[in-house]
């Protein structure tokens, strides 16, 4: 992977949250100056690893898994929980999409995501959909409360509603043109930077009751 940043020392984690860059698109940076400040496996493992447990509610395409595992490493995710399909890491699909990430990023199975919930909810995280329902909010409005519990269902049949009913808010991209919803991975890639940059001081708790019913 290629970047267009001036300097290849402002590349930090922290620089790229806070979007402090230098003036100018600069030059694309090489693959060793990308890693620059990478740890390596052993520091890697011992890295903490941010509150946000990423849930998927019977997400099935390989490739699209396959992407979340590349997801959940790029934001350090606390882990990755696949509900109601059986994974085998071997498959072509997930393999390209995934690119490694999936021997990195702690995950586990799940017989139903709504089990999955439930146990986060009871240890303390605030529950989160992507979901387009009749009170579902933009990023923007919402601000979240960690640990998160972020769930996304499959285009097909979205989240069930007995997740819809635990969830604490509904968060809906807007989709300004003819198409009704995002691929699956694509609105996961956007909420998690949404999320990434809400892991300031000063955040709150979501208000209950911002995303129950499905539209």
């Amino acid at each position: 992977m290629l970047a267009l940043i001036e300097q290849s020392h402002a590349l930090t984690p922290e620089n790229l949250l806070s979007g402090r860059f230098g003036t100018g698109a600069g030059r694309w940076l090489t693959r060793g100056e990308l890693r620059l400040w990478k740890p390596d496996r052993r520091e890697f493992a011992s890295l903490p690893r941010e509150p946000i447990m990423l849930v998927l509610d019977g997400v099935r395409r390989n490739y699209n898994i396959g992407a979340m595992f590349r997801l959940a490493d790029a934001f350090l995710l606390d882990r990755l929980v696949i509900c109601g399909v059986h994974i085998d890491l071997r498959k072509r699909r997930l393999v390209q999409a995934a690119r490694g990430a999936q021997y990195w990023v702690p995950w586990d199975e799940a017989s139903t995501a709504t089990s999955v919930v439930v146990a986060a909810k009871a240890n303390g995280a605030s529950v989160l959909v992507v979901e387009q329902t009749s009170i579902s909010l933009p990023p923007e409005q919402i601000t979240p409360a960690f640990p998160v519990c972020l769930v996304l269902g499959s285009e097909d049949r979205g989240i069930s509603q007995d997740i819809l009913d635990l969830a604490d808010a509904a968060v809906a991209i807007p989709v300004l043109g003819m198409g009704n919803s995002l691929n699956v991975t694509s609105a996961a890639a956007i909420v998690l930077y949404w999320l990434s940059r809400c892991r300031r001081p000063g955040s709150h708790r979501l208000s209950s009751g911002q995303g129950r019913r499905r539209s």
